[in-house]
């Protein structure tokens, strides 16, 4: 094996730094989590599970926001054994960079390159870049797209790394188990196969394709039989197919064109410098150029919903970490190549660090305290149409939230009648949300006309004389 290319001492301190200014982008990201009342409704099915409740209800059950697989949920458990939202909260943000973190450190750190033996401080520096360049909604929300990343990526280092049938059924698992977080990311099969027939032909590509089919038929039917086969199939097929396509696809586009050109642009100005040295059948690149292609069909899908995010984007993300691993390696004035690379990502986090705030720097949990406040104080009488962790802790009970109430409305079976009201607290004649905080306007259609308005603390209170009976 050839000897590595030294490594410049400008190369180790920009490392050096640039590793430290990560560590400060990732404690901000960490900050902010617990202010996102997105997390808050993600994370409620798990701690649904985590207490006897499927987080797949049936039909006339809570409105929940999950429309994915259970997997993100399961790796989030353990923020249900904190003693107060605040806790969970702060656990669930680790445990979200956590997931992260592992999948792209671990390609970084065991990415096999023909013929070299990468250097630490090599591999650090791919590291670093994946660390500029990744997307803060990816660090700062719990989505389900970021365990399936981390799978994905799992099953592609697994397959780059070894022919043997061991393996394969390795990256099938791993890419099952990326669909199993996400429905999406069947893109990856396809990548799989597509890269199985090149290397060794059509029936091996067919055996990839039972592999991970079998695997994730098999997910599916346990995740059925464990939590209900009517709520999981509501859930997990008939709700996401119900949703409809956004009101403008031009419109969406262009609201998403920054990210659409950063998750074009950057792998394509990649692809045209290498050439031809892309698609030969020995190239380490051609499994992520693969990976990359195949996701954006159903990527752009999830988009053009309704309910599509710059979270539906995943090429990139399968494609950085072995791109960064690479561009460290072959090719003239590599240590130059390498310590331009450190300079990029030392200067992309300098910037988004002075662009932080100067209170981003503890984490934003006041909120959660005065709504635990709230919540003990007002037991089934006020209702947190984001937040319902709040009231779980005050006592463990579970609401709609109103994005799964938005979710079903969108679908064109809305949530209304005894159903609406069974998921409410009992004596509700209060109804809070936090200031300046995004809403659907669904839960403000129940505060009744001429209802007093009170603030307290970071909370906006709408409250009314309770009726003796419910309609």
């Amino acid at each position: 094996m050839r000897p590595f290319p030294s490594i410049s001492t400008l190369e180790r301190l920009l490392v050096g730094i640039g590793l430290i200014g990560a560590v400060a982008w990732l404690w901000r990201c960490l900050c902010f989590f617990p202010s996102r009342g997105w997390n808050e409704i993600r994370l409620a099915p798990a701690f649904m599970w985590a207490h006897g409740l499927s987080p797949y209800p049936p039909v006339n059950g809570i409105a929940t926001t999950w429309i994915y697989g259970p997997l993100p949920l399961f790796l989030q458990l353990p923020a249900s054994l904190m003693p107060n939202a605040v806790g969970a909260m702060l656990a669930a943000g680790f445990l979200n960079l956590t997931v992260i973190l592992l999948g792209i450190a671990t390609v970084c750190a065991w990415l096999p390159v023909p013929g070299l033996d990468l250097t630490r401080p090599a591999r650090l520096t791919a590291f670093l870049v994946c660390l500029a360049i990744w997307p803060a909604t990816s660090l700062e929300f719990m989505q389900a797209d970021n365990a399936a990343v981390a799978f994905g990526l799992l099953a592609l280092l697994t397959l780059e790394r070894s022919d043997s049938n061991c393996s394969r059924w390795l990256a099938a698992a791993g890419c099952a188990a990326a669909i199993a977080c996400k429905q999406s990311l069947i893109g990856l099969a396809a990548a799989e196969c597509i890269w199985v027939l090149v290397r060794q032909g059509q029936r091996a590509s067919l055996a990839q394709m039972m592999r991970i089919g079998s695997i994730g038929v098999l997910f599916f039917a346990l995740t059925a039989v464990f939590f209900g086969a009517e709520g999981v199939y509501y859930h997990l097929i008939a709700l996401p197919a119900l949703l409809p396509w956004a009101g403008s696809i031009g419109n969406r586009l262009t609201e998403f064109s920054p990210w659409l050109l950063v998750h074009l642009g950057l792998p394509l100005t990649v692809l045209t410098y290498l050439g031809r040295r892309t698609w030969r059948r020995d190239s380490p690149w051609l499994l992520p150029t693969l990976a990359w292609l195949t996701a954006w069909p159903l990527d752009l899908v999830a988009l053009l919903k309704n309910g599509g995010s710059a979270n539906s984007l995943h090429g990139l993300l399968f494609f950085l970490p072995f791109a960064a691993v690479l561009a460290t390696v072959g090719g003239n004035h590599l240590v130059w190549r390498r310590t331009g690379l450190a300079i990029v990502s030392v200067g992309i986090l300098a910037v988004r660090i002075a662009t932080i705030d100067v209170g981003a720097w503890h984490p934003r949990t006041k909120h959660l305290r005065e709504g635990e406040f709230l919540a003990r104080n007002l037991p089934g009488e006020v209702y947190f149409p984001w937040h319902p962790l709040v009231t779980f802790y005050a006592g463990t009970q579970f609401y709609h939230v109103e994005d799964g109430w938005f979710m079903r409305y969108l679908a064109g079976q809305p949530v209304s009648g005894p159903v609406a009201y069974a998921g409410l607290p009992p004596k509700m004649h209060v109804v809070a949300f936090l200031r300046n905080e995004m809403d659907w306007g669904i839960a403000r259609s129940l505060i009744p006309h001429g209802a007093h308005q009170t603030v307290f603390g970071e909370w906006i209170l709408y409250s009314w004389t309770p009726p003796t009976t419910r309609p």
